[in-house]
């Protein structure tokens, strides 16, 4: 006797997952249908030890870059008639990355016991998310996994590519704000300490900027513990509070209304709301389908909950445009386009030129934040600047006037 786990609809549509012992899955299939279930998934239930990267998935986990290559090299071997079996075996003997090696031999022995490709896939959501496995199924219906598996490579490397460009955009103000931050610390720390001695030997009174800063320090120095305590505190607080649901909504809500980056997110979340739609419509995804795993792969719960109400209405047959029109998340462009294309047939088409136009607008709006930014840090950083040059210059005007007196 085994356990096996199995996942099944019952006749009023309940989901029912359960660990149970039988002989073989042909008994628990023949079991299932004599009680009316759908079954969805049957698999060999085993305890075991996680593995790290399920441990701490912060610390190890498979890049999006590891996922690329190994669907480009995955397509390769589809399309050149290598059995699946013996692709997925080659990769996961070559890859770098052990969390992925671990998981695809859990796919390979899956396989093995007779599982689907996506079935296997699903058990791994931190590596292959739900766009990437309903594909994979829609593939396995329509026999055309090769290009199914291309089309998944172009849209996470898209998709990537987008990220880097708002990484490589902020880096320069962080930079910037860094190295002042840092000099400031430098000349509080080390500098200001020395005039002050040299203050007191020869009875001077330091200029009121210079004592600013050296009070600064001297509350830092003498309160280091409780500082950097309160600062680990509040950072633990922010990430749990951030990881709860309210506060993934507040951060949501928050990232769409600060001037300027808040429409630069919205276009982003378009442009890949739109690219995933026009991905899974190519790949021949059911419409029902196609709509819940676009808003999942949003990650934005302001877009989710708009996005299930037009759900509701397109289902119940107000077609998609409208609905979408209603929600106020979408310009009046995106909406034109996707009116065209359901009148027109060429609904995957429009999608992707839309999702190419709100790529470049991003692109665009970017690099305006940063041109605005630019003279921003310069008064900013020149501010900072000029005070701390006035709290050291000044100190050595006042010194010179004391031992002249």
């Amino acid at each position: 006797m085994e356990n096996f786990k199995y996942t099944a609809y019952d006749a009023a549509g309940r989901r029912v997952t359960q660990v149970v012992a039988a002989a073989s899955v042909e008994d628990i299939r023949n079991h299932l249908w004599s009680q009316g279930l759908h079954i969805v998934d049957i698999s060999r239930h085993r305890l075991r030890i996680p593995p790290l990267h399920e441990l701490f998935p912060t610390f190890i986990r498979v890049s999006r870059n590891e996922v690329i290559l190994f669907t480009k090299q995955l397509a390769t071997f589809v399309r050149v008639g290598v059995p699946i079996l013996e692709g997925l075996a080659v990769l996961q003997a070559q890859s770098s990355s052990a969390a992925l090696r671990i998981a695809l031999e859990d796919v390979v022995g899956e396989l093995r016991s007779g599982m689907s490709l996506s079935s296997a896939f699903r058990k791994h959501p931190k590596i292959f998310s739900p766009l990437y496995v309903d594909m994979v199924r829609s593939a396995e219906v329509s026999g055309n996994l090769d290009d199914v598996l291309r089309q998944l490579a172009t849209y996470m490397n898209r998709d990537e590519s987008a990220l880097r460009k708002v990484r490589n955009a902020m880096m320069y103000p962080a930079i910037v704000l860094g190295l002042a931050l840092a000099v400031i610390a430098v000349l509080i720390g080390f500098v200001l300490p020395a005039f002050a001695r040299l203050f007191a030997d020869f009875r001077a009174t330091m200029p009121l900027p210079t004592r600013i800063l050296l009070a600064i320090g001297v509350f830092c120095r003498d309160h280091s513990l409780a500082l950097i305590a309160t600062v680990l505190l509040v950072t633990l607080a922010v990430t749990l509070y951030s990881q709860t649901k309210r506060g993934r909504e507040t951060w949501d809500v928050v990232a769409l209304k600060i001037p300027h980056l808040g429409t630069i997110v919205q276009y982003a979340i378009v442009e890949r709301y739109l690219r995933t739609l026009a991905t899974l419509a190519r790949a021949g995804v059911p419409v029902a389908q196609m709509i819940d795993t676009a808003a999942q792969a949003l990650g934005n719960s302001v877009f989710e909950k708009a996005l299930a109400e037009v759900r509701g209405a397109m289902l119940s047959g107000e077609g998609f445009s409208g609905p979408l029109s209603r929600c106020d998340l979408f310009p009046r462009l995106v909406i034109q386009m996707i009116k065209v294309g359901e009148e027109t047939g060429s609904l995957d088409t429009n999608l992707e030129e839309a999702a190419e136009h709100y790529a470049e607008e991003v692109d665009y709006r970017l690099k305006q934040m940063i041109t605005l930014l630019e003279p921003a840090l310069v008064v900013v950083v020149g501010a900072m600047v000029g005070f701390i040059a006035i709290s050291v210059i000044a100190p050595m005007y006042s010194l010179v006037h004391a031992i002249k007196n």
